[in-house]
């Protein structure tokens, strides 16, 4: 597993995926986590609140069990939330969901490919892309997008080491190659 931009999520996954008892398990506390993660993704006044070392753990921990219950958190995500909280943690929450959802992904044979385009792809061309991939991998692929305007037209899509350049600045930028040989060799 890769660590989400951090090896600390590491033992929480684990410890996670051990509890629970299956992947499925696993995936069933996500929605919650989510709202809690979104919780505090979009207010300043909780993760101000939440590291502030002047509130004492009690505090904290009531906060969480509150933000755990409105999310309507199973005993275990609450349990991990404790966790994180207990261990200064609980503001990389959006870290470890995503070190949760590539262990998920391990399990289940799913592999991940980013899809760089200069524009939103709409839904008939994410799932041609997915369709064609999975069929050269022969795996379940997962597609994360990216916008990237320098792309101006097209797409590009990395699958493990593997990468597909459909964009028209590589087009270009071959174009300009053969027209720069063709000026030097004449």
């Amino acid at each position: 597993m890769k660590a989400a931009g951090s090896a600390f999520a590491r033992p929480y996954v684990d410890a996670l995926f051990e509890v629970a008892g299956s992947p499925d398990a696993v995936d069933a506390l996500l929605p919650s986590l989510d709202t809690v993660a979104r919780a505090l993704e979009s207010s300043e006044e909780l993760r101000d609140f939440l590291a502030n070392p002047g509130y004492g753990r009690t505090e904290k921990r009531g906060l969480v069990a509150s933000l755990a219950e409105t999310a309507k958190a199973p005993a275990v995500a609450g349990r991990l939330l404790r966790a994180l909280l207990d261990r200064g943690r609980i503001l990389k929450l959006a870290n470890v969901l995503e070190a949760i959802r590539e262990q998920l992904d391990v399990e289940r044979g799913v592999v991940q490919a980013t899809v760089r385009s200069a524009a939103p792809l709409g839904a008939d061309a994410e799932k041609g892309i997915r369709e064609a991939l999975e069929a050269r991998s022969g795996t379940r692929v997962r597609l994360r997008t990216e916008l990237d305007p320098s792309l101006l037209s097209g797409f590009v899509v990395r699958l493990g080491s593997e990468v597909f350049d459909a964009s028209l600045s590589r087009r270009l930028t071959r174009a300009r190659k053969a027209l720069e040989g063709a000026s030097g060799a004449a």
